[in-house]
């Protein structure tokens, strides 16, 4: 643990009292509500009650026989805290120069014994990456590097979930339009307009095909992959006329509504590549759902070369559009595992086999269901996470016969940790997935792998939206990292261009502002709470924002680079510091002091508790603070010069502040802006 000088103090106090109460003692410091209380406080309540002595008695006993540091200035009690008012000067320096020791300032050697795993984004490769699943990458990518600065091995992968249901409509239309068109947009994005008109035209396959099954009449001049509105007003009639569908007639009837609402809207949106897979799979595809279960039994079987590549290249093309998406934001990946190789391994039906001998599995025909209440209470899993309530079980084979996910996340968590020899592994999964994420540390807890499942933690996360807009994939309704990087530069060229800047210059500014924007409305929440993206608080620099940051940066940098012209040699000071007398004058200025010594102590704590959130706000904090300080505290043209070196200092540490910040939120220094 980085020591702290409240630290020190508090050692020292602890020492005084032991010398007269032989007694285990255990004394906290806080921060007053009011710098007029001091700069540090005791409270004395308890050890009061444990002593039976007066807060007044013990405060006594301490002034009396305390030998201040030198720190220290005074100490005083007021209402039961013993208050400490530090020496400011005496207190800057020594800030400053541990700041100047550390070539990063708040790195440190405190997680050196750890390897980590990070595991994020894993999005499904059915089209681009949206909002929702980016929030993944930004705090994966930040906690990855938060435990990196303090000096862990950091491993980021990606779970490239290539076996889902979806891919297989989206594998049969790409092999039917491959060589007939070619795509009109970024990779990813054209995928996903594939995806979703595929998989519309396979839903209507399928509720047809259950209509049927129920002996509905199916007038044969209606296609099985098209719905019209006089058919759905028939096949309302006929539901409503049939007491065989008590339970799912409202549902049947939404679903149809449903379906034709989106049919309509990508036909409207989309006609031309809807028409010509309508017509293609019309043409060659007898059955879209049969052939769907087909080609996902025969990937998950792993077998079929013909099969095999189409899935890997296509999964392929859509990746490669994440990734670009991801370095967009200075998000950057080590290694990617497939989940098909976990099904080819052959591990999976022996799992099921051992969790069956067990009878941690319900057999439901074909299905599975994960008895996880029967393995938490038949294990220490409950005591250990501390859960009281029934937890329910989880289908992990459906009624086809195939296996789920989380199948497969079983296999891979036995083998993840070995392939990094990791010490922890974070998933970051949105909240959806807790159930699926919980059934797969059971069902090793279940397989006696405990040592496996405890280190393995969900950092779940809510919801993103955008501003006026929706989300559904199914529906090719994104909102994309992408779109919101043009959005964000087309606010920030807004902003520039009566600036005098050159073209360039504005291209620089404009990308990585851009990406700071993004990457920093989204950290800045908490990640428990849902959000709705608002792309002009977002790129405003007078706004808690990745602009406001990189324009305090700017601006605490442009001082130190105006300095020569004053006469003022900056490296200088900083090589004489031992020998500088500090001298704090301003309240702004001993803010700013005191958020410098904080910046080590917070990354340790925001790691401890896991708030990567917390990084973006207190960097907002001390944004705010060094604004204050330069309104305030004039630097170069002020004629005092121990104030003049004192000050440059504390614009020299901002500066050092920030690019750590900016290190482990991975956002963009700028000297201009």
């Amino acid at each position: 643990m980085v020591s702290r000088i409240f630290d020190d103090i508090k050692e020292e106090i602890t020492k005084v009292l032991k010398t007269e109460y032989k007694t285990d003692l255990e004394l906290i410091w806080t921060f007053p509500r009011s710098s007029e209380l001091g700069d540090i406080s005791f409270p004395l309540f308890n050890l009061s009650k444990k002593l039976q002595k007066s807060p007044q008695e013990i405060s006594n006993f301490i002034l009396k026989n305390f030998s201040y540091l030198d720190i220290i200035e005074d100490i005083s009690l007021q209402g039961g805290f013993l208050n400490v008012f530090l020496k400011k000067d005496k207190f800057t320096s020594k800030i400053i120069q541990n700041l100047l020791k550390q070539d990063q300032y708040g790195t440190s050697t405190l997680k050196s014994q750890e390897r980590i795993i990070v595991e994020h984004t894993s999005a499904n490769p059915t089209g681009p990456l949206h909002v929702g699943n980016v929030r993944s990458s930004i705090i994966g990518d930040v906690i990855g590097r938060l435990y990196r600065f303090l000096g862990a091995k950091i491993n980021f992968r990606y779970y490239v979930n290539d076996l889902g249901r979806q891919i297989a409509p989206l594998v049969i239309g790409y092999q039917l339009v491959k060589d007939k068109i070619q795509p009109d947009a970024k990779i990813d994005l054209w995928v996903g307009k594939l995806y979703a008109v595929m998989n519309t035209i396979l839903e209507i396959n399928q509720i047809k095909d259950l209509l049927k099954s129920k002996g509905f009449n199916l007038n044969n001049k209606y296609s099985k992959y098209e719905l019209k509105e006089e058919e759905i007003a028939d096949y309302i009639q006929q539901i409503k006329n049939t007491d065989d569908l008590e339970e799912q007639k409202e549902k049947i009837i939404v679903q149809l509504q449903k379906l034709l609402r989106i049919q309509s809207s990508l036909l409207e949106r989309i006609p031309d590549l809807y028409d010509i897979l309508y017509t293609l799979t019309l043409e060659n595809i007898e059955d879209l759902s049969s052939q769907t279960t087909l080609y996902v039994k025969k990937y998950q079987e792993g077998k079929d070369q013909e099969i095999i590549p189409q899935f890997r290249n296509l999964t392929k093309k859509v990746l490669s559009g994440h990734i670009e998406t991801l370095q967009m934001l200075n998000i950057f990946l080590d290694d990617y595992d497939w989940e098909s190789e976990y099904a080819w391994s052959g591990e999976v039906p022996l799992i099921l086999d051992e969790l069956s001998k067990k009878e941690y599995l319900k057999h439901d025909n074909k299905a599975r269901l994960l008895i996880c209440d029967k393995i938490a209470n038949e294990t220490s899993y409950k005591k250990k996470y501390n859960i009281n309530y029934e937890i329910p079980d989880l289908i992990i084979v459906n009624s086809e016969g195939i296996s789920l996910y989380p199948c497969r996340d079983i296999v891979y968590h036995l083998h993840k940790l070995d392939a990094f020899d990791a010490t922890y592994c974070y998933n970051v999964i949105s909240k959806q997935q807790q159930l699926a994420q919980q059934g797969v540390k059971l069902a090793l807890y279940g397989l006696g792998k405990p040592e496996i499942a405890d280190k393995i933690e969900h950092f779940d996360y809510e919801y993103v939206s955008l501003v006026g807009r929706k989300m559904a994939g199914r529906e090719f309704e994104y909102v994309t990292p992408d779109e919101l990087y043009e959005l964000t530069q087309t606010e920030i060229y807004e902003i520039l261009k009566n600036r005098e800047y050159s073209q360039s210059q504005m291209d620089e500014i404009a990308q990585k502002v851009s990406s700071s924007s993004i990457k920093y409305h989204i950290l800045k929440m908490d990640p428990q709470k849902a959000i709705t993206f608002d792309v002009k608080k977002a790129v405003d620099p007078n706004e808690n924002s990745g602009p406001f940051l990189q324009y305090s940066y700017a601006r605490a940098l442009n001082i130190l680079l105006k300095a020569p012209e004053k006469g003022i040699n900056v490296q200088e000071i900083l090589d004489n510091i031992d020998k500088i007398e500090m001298k704090i004058e301003k309240e702004a200025e001993w803010n700013i002091v005191k958020l410098i010594e904080e910046l080590p102590h917070m990354l340790i704590k925001s790691l401890k508790t896991l708030k990567p959130d917390s990084v973006a706000n207190f960097s907002y904090s001390l944004a705010s603070a060094f604004h204050k300080f330069y309104d305030a505290c004039p630097v170069l043209v002020v004629k005092d010069e121990a104030v003049k070196q004192t000050r440059i200092l504390i614009v020299y540490s901002i500066v050092k502040c920030l690019e750590s910040l900016f290190e482990v939120m991975g956002i963009d220094v700028l000297e201009k802006m």
